[in-house]
């Protein structure tokens, strides 16, 4: 006999199971976006984003590059936007980790955004540029180095950089340090694809031009490591006269802290991802004196206050060539007159001398910067001081 309770329950479990069918049906037959020109009826702007980790130990360098971009994005929409629509930037962490650089990657072609300003690691550059470029969506990274960035056909047209390269920097670092006259030299780079690319770089370089310069350390070291102790003790051992140091400013402070503790006055080398204040901070007064390469610094005062009075803080490593990236996406976006993607892609291939605050900007054929500049600066009284 079937009871008032039982009809009651089937009735709904009925309603439930219809309810969670149509939301299975729905969810599977919803549209997924096949193209990243966006519609007239989507919210009125262009959408852009840019991505960089904002947390851990490569903060700081990231956030110069959502500064950089967001300061751009906001004089442009103070001065009207792109024909009367304003710029809408989405800012995202992708954690400094490949896995999450991807699936932001992802998440950024689901957002049909018109073009992305970063990623900073290379080793999240190169696997998100393949997800923007087969949704033909223009990536401009202003700090990621690697040579193999900008080497792989099926991504041409679609990547580009504001920064120069590791074999580049790797060139300028080494002729600098055989111009000095170091001969015994020390290599420390750390586990990601920059620290082995640009460290390699500059010891192929070392080696090929001079037969006097001998690399008598090269060695890995983990990101986030706390203690140097152990390579500080072998370095001293090789008693270098100079230590190039392949990785980013956190590490760097920590390390040259700890080697100057030893009592090794060796000369000092950080590559580019070092140079932020910082590095200085971290190290405190054991940095004077430290030499870095990085990117020319910007000199339009108007940035620099602009930057200082929204961020309350000093201009980061990639602060200017970020801010650059920004303007030639949205500089691209007023040629084009339109929401899509692979036509702006274009228009920011065909860019020419463009005036950025870190000189007049050009991209090759690959997307890499014509004529890239590196210097060398030193620290004095707690400030980076160009010294090449």
């Amino acid at each position: 006999m079937i009871t008032d309770d039982f009809k009651k329950n089937a009735s709904t479990l009925i309603l439930c199971f219809s309810a969670f069918l149509l939301v299975l049906l729905s969810g599977c037959t919803k549209s997924q976006p096949q193209s990243v020109s966006q519609s007239e009826s989507s919210e009125d702007g262009y959408k852009i984003a840019v991505a960089a980790p904002q947390f851990g130990p490569y903060e700081e360098l990231g956030l110069s590059i959502i500064n950089g971009a967001e300061l751009a994005v906001d004089l442009k929409n103070q001065s009207g936007g792109v024909g009367g629509k304003k710029i809408n930037l989405i800012k995202v962490d992708d954690g400094g980790l490949a896995g999450e650089g991807t699936w932001r990657a992802r998440s950024l072609v689901s957002e049909m955004v018109l073009g992305v300003i970063g990623h900073l690691n290379s080793d999240i550059s190169i696997p998100a540029s393949e997800i923007y470029s087969k949704a033909m969506i223009a990536e401009i990274s202003p700090g990621s180095t690697s040579p193999f960035f900008t080497e792989r056909p099926p991504v041409m047209n679609y990547v580009f950089r504001t920064v120069g390269r590791d074999d580049q920097q790797g060139e300028i670092a080494a002729k600098f340090a055989l111009k000095k006259g170091f001969k015994k030299i020390a290599v420390l780079y750390n586990n990601r694809s920059y620290g082995l690319s640009l460290s390699s770089e500059f010891v192929k370089k070392i080696t090929s031009a001079s037969k006097d310069a001998d690399i008598v350390y090269y060695e890995m070291y983990k990101v986030g490591n706390n203690d140097f102790s152990n390579g500080i003790s072998t370095i001293k051992e090789k008693s270098p006269d100079l230590v190039f140091f392949a990785g980013e400013y956190s590490d760097a402070g920590k390390f040259l802290k700890q080697l100057r503790s030893s009592g090794l006055k060796t000369a000092f080398l950080g590559s580019e991802a070092v140079f932020d204040p910082e590095f200085i901070t971290s190290a405190g007064n054991t940095s004077e004196g430290a030499l870095v390469i990085s990117l020319p610094g910007a000199m339009d005062q108007n940035f620099i206050q602009n930057y200082k009075k929204k961020f309350g803080k000093e201009l980061g490593a990639y602060s200017a060539n970020s801010f650059d990236a920004a303007n030639i996406l949205i500089s691209a976006i007023e040629k084009v007159k339109e929401k899509d993607s692979a036509k702006i892609a274009q228009a920011i291939k065909e860019t020419k001398n463009y005036p950025g605050l870190t000189g007049k900007i050009t991209f090759d054929p690959k997307g890499d910067l014509v004529n890239p500049a590196f210097l060398i600066y030193q620290v004095k009284n707690g400030m980076f001081v160009a010294v090449q």
